[in-house]
């Protein structure tokens, strides 16, 4: 599969009150042509960061990012996103990379109507008038499965339920016809029942525009409804990777491992199990494995540099109990 998105050595440092905190240690992955990709893990991990960097959504006055960000355009062209400036950048920005917010209520203005802020949102990346505007947003909100989309589009975004709201958020990120669609934490706040009604109606705009998707979760559930491949995130760093099912079905590293356990299950019963400990210092270096303080398997050898380790021709893990790499 051809690469639209290819990260390399990413690096985000972030300047606090505290000092020059580490939110991503160098992380590398890549996301292919109509390819719906997940970064999993607990909170503090990095995911998000790394998700805004494809976008340069930090305060630059503020975060130090390095590495490389490759981005392939609709003219075949590849450009290094980092290394834009930000009226080239905008150019991309909301055009062929879109985004989706964690919070659908804090995304929308509350006080100007839902077809108002959909129809600018055309018109920034069209030459179309509001009319024909008008007309697309009708549309899109058809496409997102909201009932009576003309009488939606005057509502106030107070007078929508969640899903809604994140079904409208959707509807304007895929406005522009992104080739790329970034997810942070898509379905936060909402029910069962509509989580899964909105992971479906990603899978399904994933498929109909060839549109890829990188999602950022730590629900490991939304990995095996919809992601074709994952990348495990810890401290910064990528854990593991590989297939979705290579990853839940077999997984290779300890801190996988047991983030797995920790789902609850209908079919089980007693006491859950979960991950003890925290996440190591953000304002610290790392020696060996990160999740060594927290890995009831841990040994000598995890206190040393860990590599990453291949178990299948897509499958890696940065963990020295996960078994001996394949031939």
């Amino acid at each position: 599969m051809d690469k639209l998105l290819e990260i390399k050595n990413l690096s985000v440092r972030l300047l606090t009150a505290y000092g020059v905190a580490r939110g991503v240690r160098g992380v590398s992955l890549s996301v292919g042509e109509g390819e719906v990709v997940g970064i999993v893990g607990e909170s503090g991990c990095g995911k998000t960061l790394t998700a805004k960097s494809v976008l340069g959504l930090h305060n630059a006055e503020r975060a130090e990012v390095r590495g490389q960000i490759l981005y392939r355009l609709k003219s075949g062209a590849t450009v290094d996103l980092l290394a834009l400036k930000q009226k080239e950048l905008q150019k991309i920005r909301g055009g062929e990379i879109s985004m989706v917010l964690q919070d659908s209520s804090t995304a929308l203005s509350p006080i100007i109507t839902v077809g108002r802020q959909m129809e600018d949102v055309i018109l920034a990346h069209s030459g179309v008038k509001r009319q024909e505007a008008r007309k697309t947003a009708v549309g899109l909100l058809e496409s997102v499965g909201i009932s009576e989309p003309e009488m939606r589009l005057k509502c106030l975004p107070g007078e929508l339920s969640g899903g809604q709201l994140q079904r409208v958020c959707i509807a304007m990120a895929i406005s522009s016809e992104p080739r790329l669609l970034l997810c942070d934490e898509p379905t936060t706040a909402l029910d069962s029942v509509t989580q899964a009604q909105i992971l479906a109606l990603l899978k399904k705009l994933s498929k109909e525009r060839n549109m890829a998707v990188l999602i950022v979760t730590h629900n490991f559930s939304v990995v095996k409804r919809i992601c074709d491949r994952v990348y495990v995130m810890y401290a910064g760093l990528i854990a593991e990777s590989g297939t979705a099912d290579e990853v839940t079905q077999n997984p290779r590293h300890c801190y996988t491992q047991d983030l797995l356990k920790s789902i609850p299950r209908a079919c089980e019963k007693g006491r859950l199990e979960s991950v003890t400990g925290a996440l190591p210092d953000v304002y610290g270096d790392i020696a060996g494995c990160p999740y060594a303080p927290r890995c009831k398997s841990v040994c000598e050898d995890c206190l040393k540099d860990i590599s990453m380790r291949g178990y299948s021709p897509t499958h890696f893990a940065a963990c020295i109990k996960g078994g001996e790499p394949d031939d």
